[in-house]
């Protein structure tokens, strides 16, 4: 067989591969690992004592609401005060084929704050997100690598000139829940190391507790609950 065919068959089977992952379109429910027909997850997030080796918690320092429609994929984020103020609304558009095209998050007064778009890769992955502030501006952007799974493994931030000022590479478990995240500057410098264990799965195996630890030290820890 000639060079010239073999390169041709490696690039029909590259060319048919990425067609059939781009076809498999993902929702949200399998983006973000939650298994069985989620409707609402609320988290709770609490402070831990500080400087304690210990993750004891604290007060309640956000309450989140996040919605599902029928489709698997967010239609409403909401975060509120410890007293229950709401602080924050996202709402998120997607076009006829079900991808995100959009989200805009306004603050409690209602007023917007930043407008976010997206572009896929060939899987269907989100590989790059632009933020735009009130007036249309792009002040930030980013851009992400995933694995053969689905998870996001890099991610990195540019701000509005397109000059990279953070880096984080991602870990995951088995159950493809976020295990590290490591932070590092222009410089490739390391900055934070970010770190979660989970405790309690619900009969679907979706996690219940998390504790987040940065650079070793608890900083919160998120209890969920889901609806079906």
């Amino acid at each position: 067989m000639s060079s010239v065919c073999k390169i041709f068959i490696v690039f029909t089977v590259i060319v048919y591969n990425a067609s059939s992952v781009f076809g498999q379109q993902k929702n949200d429910l399998k983006r973000y690992k939650l298994k069985g027909d989620v409707k609402i997850v609320t988290e709770l997030e609490y402070s831990v004592q500080p400087d304690s080796k210990d993750a004891i918690k604290e007060g309640l320092k956000v309450k989140s609401v996040c919605k599902y429609n029928q489709a698997g994929n967010r239609y409403e984020y909401i975060t509120y005060s410890p007293e229950g103020t709401v602080m924050s609304r996202s709402l998120f558009n997607y076009n006829d084929s079900g991808k995100l095209i959009d989200i805009k998050r306004y603050r409690g007064d209602g007023g917007l704050n930043v407008t976010t778009t997206y572009k896929y890769d060939v899987a269907g992955n989100e590989a790059e997100e632009l933020n735009f502030d009130p007036s249309g501006t792009l002040f930030m952007s980013g851009k992400g690598k995933y694995d053969l799974n689905g998870n996001r493994i890099v991610y990195d931030r540019y701000n509005q000139f397109g000059h990279l000022f953070l880096k984080s590479n991602i870990k995951y478990d088995k159950k493809g829940n976020e295990i590290e995240e490591r932070e590092y500057d222009s410089h490739q410098a390391l900055q934070f190391t970010t770190t979660h264990e989970y405790s309690k799965y619900d009969n679907n195996g979706n996690w219940l507790v998390r504790i987040t630890y940065k650079n070793k030290v608890p900083r919160a820890i998120i209890e969920r609950e889901l609806v079906y």
